[in-house]
């Protein structure tokens, strides 16, 4: 299976059943790869995005300051032209309070898009919400900001801490408007996808078992610890 097709099929799974089976392969603590609920897509319709992260930090509260060290957009976006497809930008907004000023409204999701990119996750602004999704664009943000301020960029590849995760460059994003997580490297893509058919199949069982008649609690635990124990032997 190509890549193209791997990602194709990972964007039809919300993001809280790739939680689910990821933590099946017991790679790291259960809380540990999500970030916290002040980021989550906030364009819904366009469904789950997934790509390797390209990383960026910005200000724009204040303007520039004599002397200070920007990196100019040119840059930024060579940077993500020449990174691995899909990409997903995530930007560390350095303001205090952040989501004083946004970088992310249609003109850059134009742009992003043309260069790979499929989505961007901020704790800070974004704008422009009917034209990007138009686009096709996702955003993952606190919220929609107005204006642009002095936005500028500062940073690039380098790890941030957005909505309380570390993300380093290049690693896997998965998010919808339940959240956004990353997906450890040591996985293999398609073997997870083969173990999210089976998950999603055993756990159908308990939701077609609690749409019958004849609804018994006895029955419900023998189908629950069915369901628990396919999950933890399809790994074996």
């Amino acid at each position: 299976m190509d890549q193209q097709h791997v990602f194709a099929e990972l964007r039809k799974v919300r993001t809280p059943i790739i939680y689910d089976t990821v933590e099946q392969f017991n790679l790291r603590p259960r809380t540990e790869g999500l970030m916290d609920t002040s980021v989550k897509a906030l364009l819904p319709g366009l469904g789950p995005i997934v790509g390797y992260a390209c990383t960026a930090k910005v200000v724009g509260a204040l303007p520039q300051a004599a002397g200070e060290r920007r990196v100019e957009s040119r840059d930024v976006w060579n940077y993500v032209e020449q990174a691995r497809h899909p990409s997903v930008m995530v930007i560390q907004d350095l303001d205090q309070p952040p989501a004083r000023s946004c970088a992310w409204g249609d003109v850059a999701a134009s742009i992003f898009l043309r260069l790979g990119c499929v989505g961007a996750v901020t704790n800070g602004g974004v704008r422009d919400l009917p034209d990007v999704e138009e686009l096709g664009f996702q955003l993952c943000a606190p919220s929609p900001v107005v204006g642009h301020a002095h936005i500028r960029w500062v940073e690039i590849d380098t790890p941030v801490t957005v909505g309380s995760l570390v993300v380093y460059p290049g690693d896997l994003i998965h998010a919808d408007e339940h959240g956004v997580m990353t997906i450890p490297a040591e996985i293999d893509l398609e073997k997870l996808l083969e173990f999210i058919d089976k998950f999603l199949a055993s756990e159908k069982t308990i939701v077609d078992y609690c749409q019958q008649d004849g609804f018994d609690l006895d029955q419900l635990c023998e189908i629950v610890d069915q369901h628990e124990t396919r999950v933890s032997g399809h790994l074996k």
